[in-house]
């Protein structure tokens, strides 16, 4: 009788830890390239009666502002093909603890790609990596089968779902709308 009962108890446990584990499943769905199977965010904006240089030169401005070292970032500037690549990073924090205090969780690096045609422009943005010591790309936080899964891997695409549809915003807003040109003669 008490082996029944033990067993029955251990079974228990075992159940309320796999429906535990499965409570913490991703919160947010990333969308995945069919191709690469990488996380990737693209678009095509349309921006009527704006040439491609114009919107080359727009580029150029949000990559200057946007990123607080863009030397650091761009890593190709083609102007014949109008088109633009950059490795930038951003910081991610782990969830707050029972105090309320966020820790750092470190730095995700990615790749964006930003082209212009006439009337129109191209972003992607993918190759999401977690810095650590070896290679980690982002995609593995999805795996809630693996060992190594942590319920923290939620709050962590939450935070790139995030920055990057802030990031899309902002690019869509700088390169939909030319910023007005202070004549300098009139002084």
């Amino acid at each position: 009788m008490k082996k029944l009962f033990f067993l029955l108890l251990v079974c228990l446990f075992t159940h309320v830890a796999g429906a535990q584990k499965n409570v913490s499943a991703p919160t947010v769905s990333l969308p995945i390239d069919s191709v690469t199977r990488l996380i990737t965010y693209e678009g095509v904006i349309e921006v009527k009666g704006v040439a491609a240089d114009e919107l080359y030169r727009r580029m150029q401005q949000w990559f200057g502002s946007f990123y607080k070292n863009p030397g650091e970032v761009v890593r190709e500037n083609d102007s014949v093909k109008y088109k633009m690549m950059g490795k930038p990073r951003f910081r991610i924090s782990n969830p707050p603890d029972k105090s309320g205090l966020k820790t750092d969780a470190g730095i995700v690096q990615y790749t964006i790609q930003v082209a212009a045609k006439e009337g129109r422009f191209r972003y992607e943005i993918t190759e999401y990596n977690w810095k650590q010591l070896s290679y980690y790309p982002c995609e593995r936080w999805m795996d809630t089968k693996s060992q190594s899964w942590v319920p923290a891997y939620n709050a962590y695409m939450e935070q790139l779902d995030k920055y990057t549809k802030d990031l899309i915003n902002n690019l869509h807003q700088e390169l939909s709308h030319a910023k007005p040109v202070k004549d300098r003669d009139d002084w």
